[in-house]
């Protein structure tokens, strides 16, 4: 049986020296004024009741803007880069025009500032070098670069692209690895519930403590946040205090990445298969503000137990355990998650009664007790094991773990049911 071959990418943090940091921070800047000129380019050409221009025309700009006396700085940067910053504008208004058609929100794409540049990416594996050995990277008019490595790089390099993050420059390199056999016949072996009072319950019994990384330097991040309002906009001291608020934003960033990263490599090593919940985060973590004419109830409960969902990265978890399965030869099967935390794993009764609260499950029928989340994971492992084995609809497209039709009432069936009042005082 082939295989189909993957992309991987592997990120380092650069340590150029003050010169070739210099040169980075005028590249990124190149980057920013070329997606700025063509985009203001685009704007000036529709309103002349002109067509979009592709991206084919939009290079043939650049090599104009390279040219010119004005702008003949732009030639002692990289070329190839600042083609992909067009192959990148492109992109978002193909997805704009798509939007459009589809009849959602367009999502018009918008200038870039300074401190939010594209992006320096190189596209083909002849523009640069890699000397792992030795810890380097060689860029083009940059030289050789130390690279913090971190792991080694595995596979063909095919492409490189260098980022800023503050005061931090970033390499992600990606490579073309050759394709894993999927898991043949291996049904799931553990499921997963997720949670903001626990992160996740798992069905080997196992209960995972959020890290709450957000939640740990809440009131840091809000002094942070009232020295920026207090300073004089454009003044040098609110450019410091933005500085900070900015440092200490990327630090919860890095924490809650870093630990989301060690879990999901420790779990994609230990089971091939994992059934976890399909849950709509967006809809989940959506405002109860409500309107002027119909406010919303328990806003603040609300609004805590959003910033518990966010903080959590339910989303983020999902895509690392996804990736990581599939570079193994796993797969991730994503169940409906509805009535799995009220559900007795041992009868199958389903009530509102049986969930006590946040952490104990009893079942009224039965008499079952365990911790909830465990509880819910076992259902979710059951429904995995349903979904993996359903002949109509081999694709992981949601189990079901509920009463008999016939005997529910008609009621919208909600996307999680467990209690919220621990995370409403977030």
């Amino acid at each position: 049986m082939s295989t189909e071959s993957s992309r991987r990418a592997f990120r380092f943090q650069l340590r150029p020296r003050p010169a070739q940091e210099k040169q980075l921070a005028r590249y990124a800047g190149m980057m920013r004024w070329v997606w700025n000129r063509a985009l203001a380019e685009q704007q000036a050409a529709r309103e002349r009741g002109e067509k979009y221009a592709a991206f084919a025309s939009m290079c043939k700009w650049l090599t104009a803007w390279r040219a010119a006396p004005d702008t003949r700085w732009l030639a002692d940067g990289p070329v190839h880069p600042q083609q992909q910053v067009l192959k990148r504008l492109d992109a978002a208004f193909q997805t704009f025009f798509a939007n459009m058609q589809a009849g959602m929100k367009p999502g018009y794409p918008r200038f870039k500032k300074r401190g939010d540049e594209p992006g320096i990416r190189f596209p083909d594996p002849k523009q640069f070098k890699l000397d792992a050995a030795n810890g380097l990277v060689q860029l083009p008019k940059l030289g050789w670069v130390r690279v913090r490595m971190s792991r080694q790089v595995a596979g063909e390099l095919r492409n490189a692209s260098v980022t800023r993050e503050g005061k931090r420059w970033y390499v992600a390199i990606q490579t073309h690895q050759p394709g894993v056999l999927p898991a043949a016949g291996v049904a799931p072996t553990l499921g997963i519930d997720l949670g903001v009072a626990n992160f996740a319950g798992l069905s080997d019994g196992r209960l995972i403590e959020p890290l709450a990384a957000l939640k740990e330097l809440q009131r840091r991040l809000r002094r942070y946040q009232r020295s920026v309002s207090r300073k004089v906009k454009g003044s040098c001291n609110r450019k410091k205090a933005v500085v900070k608020l900015r440092a200490l934003h990327k630090r919860i960033a890095q924490q809650r990445n870093d630990w989301l990263h060690k879990l999901t490599s420790d779990l994609a090593a230990q089971h091939p298969v994992i059934a976890i919940e399909d849950l709509r985060i967006a809809a989940m973590s959506a405002s109860a503000r409500g309107s002027a004419q119909k406010p919303g109830k328990k806003v603040c409960q609300k609004a805590g137990l959003n910033r518990g969902i966010l903080d959590a990265a339910w989303g983020e978890f999902r895509r690392q355990l996804e990736y990581k399965l599939a570079a193994n030869g796993g797969q991730v099967v994503a169940v409906n998650p509805a009535y799995t935390s009220r559900t007795c794993r041992v009868c199958g009764h389903e009530a509102v009664e049986n969930r006590k609260s946040q952490a104990l499950f009893a079942c009224v029928a039965c008499g079952h007790t365990e911790n909830a989340d465990i509880n819910a994971a076992k259902n979710i492992l059951a429904a995995g094991h349903a979904v993996w084995t359903s002949s109509s609809k081999p694709a992981a497209c949601g189990g079901v773990v509920r009463r008999a039709a016939s005997a529910r009432t008609k009621r919208a069936a909600p996307a999680k049911q467990e209690p919220t009042e621990e995370a409403g005082r977030a």
